[in-house]
């Protein structure tokens, strides 16, 4: 674990200098941006060293080759791939064999093509090596949108992402999604930007069918939507809303409900994330405590989810009633801000959960999110031991520098400018 942290901490340091040179002594944007791609393709040969995600992706896409629902059956009853050698291999390798399938439907779908390779090659390397190849292809993307905005100060902003180590090596490294959540968020705003809502809905529902984190916009986009519309327009087009969310939900659930898989996911899948799963939730760990000695003791990640939702929606009332012209100006930040409240009061924050934070900090300038970038590296400390258990001093260490960082941009800011001040 020490080596590991070494080795990070010295990446943070050749990174802050490499981004000091780009802002201060004229280091090219091309350079950094080069640089970057060497680095991912560097990575792109090196096994997976923080966790093992990668290879569920991989054996939910296989599951799905054959027509089988890896919603429904657990990893460890499968009878099929039985004289396949790399089944083993995966089952081992793999985190979550105990659990059904939590990743969203269009995740599921780029699946197939790393699944595809590693049935057809009969080697692991080479389905781990194709997903990240998307992962790759997904932040050669996110570059290319940045590049075409032409906007000098993005650019140098956007090295800070690019070179990021944690970006580095949660994204291409460790084949974790973010990159790809993030690149379809971007082509929404892209579109918005444009005016051309149809195309940015479509992207902002895939970008919820890769991760659900997207949802905790969706208060904000409807509070900004219902703000130019007049009553009656709200009235029927919620009327409508209804009947097809009711008429929808009948339909698509009532099966689930028939064949249990909804039991089956509340009981080991989405529900053990909601309910049970903890890793690095500060607040969460503080009212866990008292919610012991309550009629249902697992009640601490429930209550403070619908505080978070009160909160969100709330901020989001507020903040649709000040919107300006720029969107790439108004919704990273607000992005960054919701995201924050929702993490701050979850039971679980991964590392990589912080790279589409990350990324939106090119847009609106926050710093907090690369405090948490860089510190959170920490956290793997939760599996220096046996017993899988969260380092108190490691959580105090973390959450107190994200804070301060945090109460000083905040205080920045409001601070009243001097009149010698640019």
């Amino acid at each position: 674990m020490l080596a590991l942290w070494g080795h990070f901490f010295l990446s943070l340091i050749g990174y802050f200098l490499l981004v000091r040179r780009s802002s201060y002594q004229g280091l090219s944007y091309s350079t950094g941006i080069r640089a970057g791609i060497l680095l991912r393709i560097c990575l792109l040969f090196t096994p997976v060293f923080l966790s093992e995600d990668v290879f569920r992706f991989l054996w939910d896409g296989l599951l799905v080759q054959e027509g089988v629902s890896p919603y429904s059956i657990l990893p460890k009853d499968v009878l099929l791939f039985s004289n396949e050698s790399w089944k083993e291999e995966l089952l081992r390798k793999m985190n979550s064999p105990g659990y059904y399938s939590v990743y969203p439907p269009l995740l599921q779908a780029l699946f197939l093509f790393p699944s595809f390779i590693l049935k057809e090659s009969g080697s692991v390397f080479f389905g781990v090596f194709s997903w990240k190849i998307l992962v790759f292809l997904a932040e050669l993307g996110i570059y290319y949108i940045i590049r075409s905005r032409n906007k000098e100060e993005e650019k140098t902003a956007f090295l800070k992402y690019w070179l990021h180590p944690l970006v580095l090596w949660e994204g291409v490294a460790n084949g974790h999604s973010e990159p790809i959540l993030f690149l379809l968020l971007l082509l929404s705003l892209v579109f918005w930007q444009k005016g051309r809502s149809v195309l940015a809905f479509l992207f902002y529902i895939g970008s919820i069918l890769t991760k659900i984190l997207p949802l905790v916009l969706a208060p904000y986009l409807f509070f900004s939507w219902i703000r130019k519309r007049s009553r009656k327009e709200i009235l029927f087009i919620l009327g409508i809303g209804s009947i097809l969310f009711f008429g929808f939900s009948y339909w698509f659930f009532t099966p689930f409900l028939e064949n249990e898989l909804l039991r089956k996911q509340w009981t080991k899948g989405l529900g053990v994330y909601f309910n049970l799963f903890e890793f690095h939730g500060a607040i969460y760990y503080l009212v866990k405590i008292p919610m012991k000695y309550t009629w249902y003791p697992y009640s601490a990640a429930p209550a403070l989810g619908f505080i978070s939702f009160l909160w969100i929606c709330i901020y989001s009332f507020l903040v649709s009633r000040k919107e300006g012209q720029d969107k790439f100006e108004i919704l990273p930040k607000i992005w960054v801000s919701i995201c924050g409240i929702y993490y701050i009061l979850s039971s679980t924050l991964h590392p990589w959960y912080v790279l589409p934070i990350l990324g939106a900090a090119t847009f609106s300038g926050n710093l907090w999110p690369f405090a948490v970038g860089a510190v959170w590296i920490l956290s793997y400390s939760t599996y220096s031991t046996a017993q899988f258990g969260d380092q108190t001093w490691v959580m105090i260490l973390e959450h107190s520098i994200v804070y301060i960082t945090f109460a000083y941009e905040f205080f920045r800011s409001k601070a009243p400018k001097s009149s010698l001040d640019p």
